[in-house]
């Protein structure tokens, strides 16, 4: 029979003492499944280990968050407002095909200062967790700041639109790839000049020649 698993009974200084109220009893369990979840990553994060950081019982996280899924539900979301707030923030006022590699200069930041969160947002799941319909709309939503910017840096076309996805489909699955790349010994993540160049390269490719889609 296997031993049931052991977990650390944590210091006076690692449990939180939640405020009165339903509102501080969340706060305090979302803070403690944050700091499980940013340090340990998906498989140390699990109900019993939120309940005791957070000086709560294993029911109150069912009576908050519905259990473990809730708790990964709210770091989804997390994760998601973090990228929106940081692509938010790069100026529209930018020639276009720099506001597209600011854009990816910081989504870029968010995977690499929050990797548990981005794994979480890009399909890391755990058990039968999958984010509520609301929730992946908002996700899909931010990818609309890079195919503005891109539909921006693109020649006008009679399929502008769908041109523009499909390149910013195309940068995105290249900043992917450098995102996964540079948290291995494979690639200097810090060096952010060298997607600058592959963005350069997506777009000035697609400016000179025409897609299927632009053909009469």
């Amino acid at each position: 029979m296997t031993p049931k698993e052991r977990i650390p009974k944590p210091s006076k200084s690692q449990v939180q003492t939640p405020a009165e109220g339903s509102d501080g009893v969340a706060d305090a369990l979302l803070t403690a499944a944050r700091q499980i979840f940013e340090t340990g990553g998906l498989p140390a994060l699990t109900v019993r280990r939120v309940a005791i950081a957070a000086g709560c019982t294993t029911m109150q996280v069912y009576s908050r968050y519905n259990g473990k899924n809730g708790l990964l539900q709210a770091l989804f979301d997390e994760g998601f407002t973090a990228l929106a707030n940081a692509q938010q923030s790069v100026p529209h006022s930018l020639p276009a095909a720099e506001r597209v590699r600011q854009l990816c200069r910081e989504y870029l930041r968010i995977a690499s200062e929050k990797p548990s969160h981005y794994a979480l947002m890009l399909g890391a799941h755990s058990g039968d967790f999958q984010p509520v319909k609301e929730s992946g709309e908002r996700a899909m939503a931010t990818l609309s700041n890079l195919i503005e910017a891109v539909a921006r840096a693109l020649p006008q076309t009679s399929n502008q639109d769908a041109r523009a996805k499909d390149v910013a489909h195309q940068i995105l699955a290249l900043c992917h790839g450098w995102a996964m790349l540079s948290a291995t010994p494979l690639v200097d993540g810090t060096r952010p000049e060298v997607i600058d160049q592959a963005i350069s390269s997506l777009l000035d490719s697609n400016s000179m020649y025409p897609t299927k889609l632009d053909t009469p």
